[in-house]
């Protein structure tokens, strides 16, 4: 069930906790996908599994500037990518999508290159294209992959959590679009003036961004080719449930992974698939 009472979240300590075991999971994690990827299937989940470290971690800096509404705006992001990843793994669209991702970034660039008010980009390093790439694009452009972007609310019921469409990415989004009151917490932190207005209590957006990133992990450790040790969603179930009722057991499972790696052991075992230990 969702939490909306101030009461039913932890210190904020405790979330830094096991934000911090958790980016130093990740970062193994992505170790553990640097000594294999091959694939593209697996490099476009190691580079998920990077951004949602690194979304979760401006998430807590966002916060520590009192800037709680990009908190859920990054929040939102965050949530988006873990649909995008559903939907690449229930059709296994993963080629299509890097193809997709490579050409619409093509035109993207293109179109500035193209355009005579911006001449100066076809000497711009920013916006260069190699032979290589506009080779590939030409060939694409012959016939272009056909893939879109997840509904969000369609993602949230296939994964059967609804609330993280009701909940989470729909309420992110009004702090996307400017409204009438947009800034007015802003303008009381900056001048510091009293009243400050109240601001939905901000701890929620910390403990559910760890919530989304842990999900977005395990689902892509689910996708990927390689198998991974039970210790690993171990690890992730008890960040999860430390967030919940408060446990500390993630510390302990985080230690094990610790010895583990200390010992020469590694995440996974790579080029199989899922399988625990």
């Amino acid at each position: 069930m969702p939490k909306f009472n101030t009461d039913d979240y932890l210190p904020v300590e405790t979330y830094r906790e096991g934000l911090s075991a958790f980016h130093a999971i990740s970062g193994f994690l992505l170790f553990e996908f640097a000594r294999e990827n091959t694939k593209n299937k697996d490099i476009i989940i190691r580079n998920f599994i990077a951004r949602s470290d690194m979304m979760t971690r401006a998430v807590f800096s966002l916060w520590d500037l009192q800037a709680y509404q990009d908190c859920w705006i990054i929040h939102r992001c965050l949530i988006d990518r873990l649909f995008h990843l559903w939907q690449l793994q229930q059709g296994d669209e993963f080629e299509v999508f890097e193809a997709w991702s490579f050409l619409e970034q093509f035109k993207a660039i293109n179109r500035v290159r193209s355009d005579p008010e911006f001449s100066g980009a076809l000497n711009s390093k920013f916006f260069n294209m190699t032979p290589e790439q506009k080779e590939r694009a030409s060939m694409l452009q012959k016939n272009p992959p056909i893939w879109r972007r997840p509904k969000a609310e369609v993602a949230a019921k296939g994964l059967d959590m609804g609330f993280l469409y009701r909940f989470g990415y729909d309420f992110a989004s009004s702090h996307i679009h400017p409204m009438a009151n947009d800034g007015q917490h802003d303008f009381y932190t900056i001048t510091k003036l009293e009243p400050v207005p109240d601001f939905p209590e901000h701890r929620i957006v910390l403990s559910n961004s760890l919530l989304i990133a842990t999900m977005l992990v395990q689902q892509g450790l689910n996708s990927s080719t390689l198998s991974w040790r039970s210790l690993v969603y171990d690890f992730l179930d008890d960040l999860r449930r430390m967030l919940d009722t408060g446990s500390e057991d993630y510390k302990i499972s985080f230690l094990k992974l610790g010895k583990m790696i200390e010992q020469g052991m590694r995440l996974c075992k790579p080029t199989t698939k899922q399988g625990g230990d």
